[in-house]
């Protein structure tokens, strides 16, 4: 009788041990400091430092903006981006920094090439943390504006002149728009950047741009700033999980389910009489 005691006493200890393990990961999930947090409070440290160095290089406070710079880079090596972007948007952010580097100078300050510097690595690291209202968004009507003015003009040097701008504006937002856009939507994007640059380096005729800009200018837009892109090539689907109230309560019920059929269990097999031979 004390074995059979022991075992349905060990079978107990082991459903509460079991539920107690199911009850844990659910319970670490909804800590707001647990493990699950810890890769989009990296990207917001990236942000702000990022932003930080933006202002830094605003008010021309060049050490600051190189420690920020070296600062920003270790933290990136240590950062996870699963579920933020895809590996060409990583390789993008990682770009960006690289370029504030290189603007940085040694002996001779490019002011203006420091800026666009800085500013592409801001619209990048923005692009982390906010998914539908990122600050590269605001640039699509500056973009349609000026490719509407190479449409229309009819002189060269003002079609030159608003073919550079546009090409300015565009690489200020192209590693942000990596962050967010699919390599497809990317490449689409990159054949007609190379097209215009082959207009202004004067190696394809202007006619020939405006023909491809009429043709696929509204579309080329459309996919840029339309939709973001549908799912990182590495990221986390969202694979519609319960709200955790829900987990702990279904978890909960399992277990009183399971408790009460082994105490039933228990008692049948402590008090009930069964066949056979009465001790004398």
């Amino acid at each position: 009788m004390l074995i059979r005691r022991s075992r349905w006493l060990a079978i107990v200890l082991g459903i509460i041990g079991m539920c107690t393990l199911g009850l844990a990961p659910a319970a670490a999930a909804s800590e707001p400091n647990g493990i699950a947090g810890k890769p989009e409070e990296r990207w917001q440290k990236l942000d702000r430092q990022a932003e930080a160095i933006y202002q830094a290089v605003k008010k021309q406070e060049l050490e600051q903006a190189r420690q920020l710079v070296q600062q920003m880079g270790e933290a990136m090596t240590d950062t996870s981006f699963y579920g933020a972007t895809g590996v060409e948007g990583v390789r993008a952010l990682s770009d960006a920094i690289v370029q504030v580097k290189r603007a940085l100078p040694a002996i001779e300050l490019n002011e203006e090439r420091l800026m666009h510097a800085a500013a592409r690595l801001r619209l990048a690291s923005d692009a982390l943390i906010h998914k539908k209202q990122a600050m590269w968004l605001q640039y699509e009507q500056m973009l349609r504006d000026e490719m509407n003015r190479m449409k229309q003009v009819t002189q060269e040097a003002e079609w030159l002149s608003s073919a550079k701008q546009w090409l300015l504006h565009v690489d200020r937002i192209r590693p942000a728009a990596a962050i967010q856009r699919s390599p497809e939507t990317m490449e689409v994007i990159e054949s007609l950047v190379r097209l215009v640059e082959r207009a202004v380096a004067k190696k394809t005729s202007l006619a020939e741009v405006n023909q491809a800009l009429n043709r696929q200018g509204d579309e080329w837009l459309r996919q840029l700033f339309g939709k973001t892109k549908d799912a990182p090539t590495f990221g986390q689907e969202d694979t519609g999980a319960l709200p955790i109230q829900w987990t702990l309560l279904f978890t909960f019920i399992i277990c009183s389910v399971l408790f009460y059929v082994a105490l039933q269990k228990y008692r049948y097999e402590h008090d009930s009489i069964r066949p056979g031979r009465f001790r004398k």
